[in-house]
């Protein structure tokens, strides 16, 4: 990745493409629900910055969702 991903970006680029948020958990992470039946999660406390690892998580995810990964990837990150 060649920039860094923060929840607020993620939130918002998520809401932009078709994702509801989920309430109703005691969590202090976000869930987020696709018409296609993806669910992705947010983390919702902690540092700003998502880890690389949490990132290729979501874009797994998004894919499977039916989104293109590099396109995700670069809209994420910028």
């Amino acid at each position: 990745m060649t920039g860094q991903v923060d929840r607020r970006s993620l939130v918002r680029w998520l809401l932009a493409h078709g994702f509801t948020e989920i309430r109703g958990r005691a969590s202090g992470h976000r869930r987020f629900a696709h018409p296609t039946g993806i669910t992705i999660t947010s983390p919702g406390h902690g540092p700003q910055d998502i880890t690389k690892k949490h990132v290729g998580m979501i874009l797994r995810e998004l894919e499977r969702a039916g989104f293109d990964k590099d396109q995700a990837r670069r809209e994420l990150s910028a």
